[in-house]
């Protein structure tokens, strides 16, 4: 049986496991002099500036090998060997390209919130006559999410509007006693010791998954992390192909909470130690008859 790539037509059948190749390239990879490495800046205001030049010059490589790409009458794919009996997602740090330069929250674009009111409404009042509308799926789910971490804020004690702002700073970053909020919290969404030592915007502290949180840490103040803010955090109307998580209970239970194909192609080098995601995400696919997911 031929092997294939995930989001090809025809996935390949039988009991073997899907492969991710989980993989991160050197952080260094578009540095073309030692003025634009960013590795040991610890001024949080130069570094993404160093963050944000290499990912505006690494997109625009790629629109030009694209647009080559397309000029070259016998060009083909390039083919990478893969395991017959498994299917591939090479996730590379190369996945930073998709970071768009100017790339921003719709949420916060005047009416958007009036907009997906009305949306879910809809969405309420078509599942009330037994009408459900397939082609809202996809921004049902990520309507979802952004409840589910509504919730989880509310039980934390973050405001919305806390969360709506950029300069924000995260709970546990303020000096004091703690709040009620903080010391009632679920377990899953208690504080990990990064949390509390790392200045950082609290819609890192929403999900109920600690290895999560402090994997997103480690890329705090980078443009990569304001890319998987937009990502986990947005939603984007008929958007199929968009990198995010689904969640199917409790919003504050690990279990609940499921990683889709495309965030693992994209966002998989960041999540690679994060068993709790990646176990009940194979937990959530054996529900549904699909193949679990291999992660090396």
């Amino acid at each position: 049986m031929a092997s294939q790539t995930v989001g090809e037509k025809d996935a390949p059948t039988g009991n073997a496991p899907l492969t991710i190749a989980l993989r991160r390239m050197p952080q260094q990879s578009g540095v073309i002099r030692d003025a634009d490495d960013w590795t040991g800046i610890s001024d949080p205001v130069k570094r993404r500036r160093l963050q944000n030049r290499l990912s505006q010059r690494t997109w625009r490589k790629k629109q030009n090998q694209a647009r080559h790409f397309h000029h070259q009458p016998n060009s083909h794919p390039e083919h990478r060997p893969q395991n017959p009996e498994s299917i591939v997602l090479w996730l590379t740090r190369f996945a930073e390209i998709q970071c768009l330069p100017g790339r921003g929250c719709h949420l916060a674009r005047p009416g958007a919130q009036a907009r997906l009111v009305e949306f879910a409404r809809q969405a309420y009042q078509d599942y009330m006559v037994a009408s459900p509308q397939p082609t809202i799926l996809q921004t049902l789910v990520q309507l979802n999410v952004v409840n589910a971490l509504g919730q989880n804020a509310a039980a934390l004690g973050i405001t919305v509007a806390s969360l709506c702002a950029e300069d924000t700073l995260s709970p546990y970053n303020h000096s004091g006693p703690r709040t009620l909020e903080e010391l009632t919290a679920p377990p899953s969404l208690q504080p990990t010791m990064l949390q509390v030592t790392v200045r950082h915007h609290p819609w890192i502290d929403l999900f109920p998954l600690p290895e999560m949180r402090d994997s997103i840490l480690r890329i705090c103040g980078s443009a990569e992390e304001d890319d998987l803010c937009v990502d986990l955090v947005d939603v984007e109307e008929n958007d199929r192909e968009k990198p995010n998580l689904v969640v199917w209970g409790d919003p504050s239970d690990p279990q609940a909470w499921e990683a889709t194909v495309p965030f693992l192609r994209k966002w998989g080098w960041v999540v690679r130690e994060c068993r709790g995601l990646l176990d009940s995400t194979n937990r959530w696919r054996e529900r549904r008859g699909e193949k679990p997911l291999m992660f090396v």
